[in-house]
């Protein structure tokens, strides 16, 4: 907010962007050391999963996760900085800051766990959806010729 106040909303997201590609990887780092979670190829969509409840917890989101396979669904009930914007009457930005903030930050923090996953939104609280639903799931890629 503060840099908004000197300069822009555009470019206060502009940074808030910068700092979403790197937060959610210094907090999968440490949610994997907190629970002593060593890279194995085998553990690592558990590893995802169980640090995601951690995050999402922590972080005081009303949340459900579902696993099937090798695709993680995170159906969000209750976000706080959905919340925080309602209070602060400021909600009218909510979608402009998850498409720069959600877009960026599950991708990445489950970039620290599991390679090749495409991370989908299906439904956001701040579009008027009665909750956020996102997808994890394997990446098909052709194969190279």
């Amino acid at each position: 907010m503060m840099l908004e106040n000197t300069d822009s909303f555009e470019k206060a997201l502009e940074i808030d962007r910068k700092v979403w590609e790197v937060l959610p990887k210094i907090q999968a780092r440490k949610i994997k050391e907190l629970f002593n979670m060593v890279d194995a190829e085998d553990a690592n969509e558990q590893y995802l999963f169980k640090a995601l409840e951690f995050k999402l917890a922590a972080e005081d989101f009303e949340s459900e996760l579902q696993w099937e396979g090798s695709n993680i669904r995170i159906i969000i009930k209750e976000c706080p900085w959905l919340a925080l914007l309602k209070r602060s009457n400021r909600e009218h930005l909510a979608e402009k800051i998850s498409d720069a903030i959600c877009m960026i930050e599950y991708g990445v923090f489950a970039g620290e766990f599991v390679d090749g996953l495409d991370f989908n939104v299906i439904s956001r609280l701040c579009s008027g959806d009665q909750v956020c639903t996102f997808e994890l799931k394997k990446s098909i890629r052709d194969p190279v010729a």
